[in-house]
């Protein structure tokens, strides 16, 4: 099983974490069984509906995780070695969305190879506590 890390910039709270923690009860359920199904998967399974690798030569190192509730919810990342980093979780509404999330996530995986520290470790079991 693969390490999922989450991008956390020194001082503030995680992104992901966040964004999880303003959604309901069953979608973040559906959230992290499908985190927990990612780490398991080798990528050539990673496929649409519930993954998707963007082909665009710029976004090429990003894949988006898809889930669906009475929301579409997107969650952007990639893969570090063999460790999965989650960047931009985002609630999709309009096909901009998309193109924004990409783009705040090449900002974030230069911070994360500029200083290593700011992909930190998911805990899944810390997050069923608070749930």
């Amino acid at each position: 099983m693969r390490v999922v890390k989450v991008y956390q910039p020194p001082g503030k709270a995680s992104p992901f974490e966040a964004f999880l923690a303003q959604q309901n009860p069953k979608l973040r359920q559906k959230l992290r069984w499908t985190l927990f199904r990612l780490a398991q998967l080798d990528r050539c399974e990673l496929k649409e509906p519930h993954f998707k690798h963007f082909s665009l030569e710029r976004y090429s190192d990003f894949y988006e995780m898809r889930e669906k509730n009475t929301i579409l919810v997107r969650v952007v990342f990639t893969f570090c070695g063999e460790d999965i980093l989650l960047l931009a979780p985002f609630i999709k509404k309009e096909s901009r969305d998309t193109m924004r999330a990409l783009e705040q996530s090449i900002s974030m995986l230069a911070d994360v190879r500029r200083d290593p520290d700011y992909a930190v470790k998911y805990d899944f079991k810390e997050e069923k506590k608070r749930a």
